[in-house]
């Protein structure tokens, strides 16, 4: 019997995301049914979109720095971008890093070291035109970075034969095979993990964070656009590939040709899968 595929729910269940705007935008996720699989994906920016800025909130990436960045999208003219990393302190607020640029469309960032402490951030995004945009307020310390939960830090044979298995149906569909990148492997793995361990089946964990987030802390950055499927129950690697192919939210994602890079997580227990695909 075929197992059921359906958005966040139990054995043999499937989920794809992409996000093929700036992924440093910290925008809502829109949700919609695509058949049986469901797909839910925030739309990208066309030419005829209205221009605007997003401040996204700020992350503690694999290398200790506080991150924050800026978008600018839907945008014609170039204007001076600036990004502002604010600490919340008694009494007014502190900007504790910041950096500007002049861009149409695009992201800048802005880091610093962060401390054992946990303290509460957020980054405000200005742009020279009047636009402006805050984002969530997070608390953020050192100690939220976690290590790495491979062995030696490379990709199982499990995960290696689903990057295979991708690049030898992107390959006989004319895009160019993705490259399995350490940083989005520790990014999947991850979030295998983490649904392993905390029982649940979404692309937004229990904390809040979602694949952008996942993808920009485990140090792959700059981020131009993000994807990621993610599966429950099929046992092998040639199984859960299929299931991706057989549903059109997930063969999308596989089969977009502008993505780059590829990280796959797996977490015996479940099994959960998820692939991560991501461009600079």
């Amino acid at each position: 019997m075929r197992r059921p595929l359906q958005a966040l729910a139990c054995l043999g269940s499937l989920a794809a995301l992409s996000f093929p705007v700036p992924a440093a935008a910290d925008t809502a996720v829109s949700s919609s049914a695509a058949g049986a699989a469901g797909v839910s994906g925030a739309a990208g920016v066309s030419g005829a979109a209205a221009c605007r800025v997003v401040a996204a909130k700020p992350l503690v990436d694999a290398q200790g720095m506080i991150r924050g960045a800026a978008t600018r999208s839907g945008c014609g003219d170039h204007t001076r971008l600036r990004v502002r990393i604010t600490k919340v302190t008694p009494g007014p607020d502190r900007v504790v890093k910041s950096g500007s640029r002049v861009l149409a469309n695009g992201t800048i960032a802005a880091g610093l070291r962060c401390v054992r402490t946990p303290a509460r951030y957020y980054v405000v995004a200005v742009e020279e035109g009047g636009r402006t945009s805050r984002s969530r307020t997070v608390g953020l310390s050192c100690a939220r970075v976690t290590p790495p939960t491979t062995t030696g830090g490379g990709a199982s044979t499990v995960e290696e034969e689903v990057v295979a298995l991708t690049n030898k149906a992107r390959t006989g569909n004319g895009c160019r095979p993705l490259t399995h990148d350490p940083k989005l492997h520790l990014a999947a793995e991850r979030h295998s993990a983490a649904m392993a361990a905390q029982g649940f089946f979404d692309h937004t964990a229990p904390d809040g964070t979602d694949p952008g987030d996942r993808i920009r802390a485990a140090g792959f950055t700059p981020v131009r656009a993000w994807g990621e499927n993610i599966a429950m129950g099929q046992r092998t690697a040639a199984q859960v590939v299929q299931g991706w192919l057989d549903s059109p939210g997930h063969r999308a994602n596989i089969m977009n040709c502008s993505f780059t890079h590829i990280g796959v997580g797996h977490a015996a227990k479940g099994p959960y899968w998820t692939q991560d695909f991501a461009t600079h």
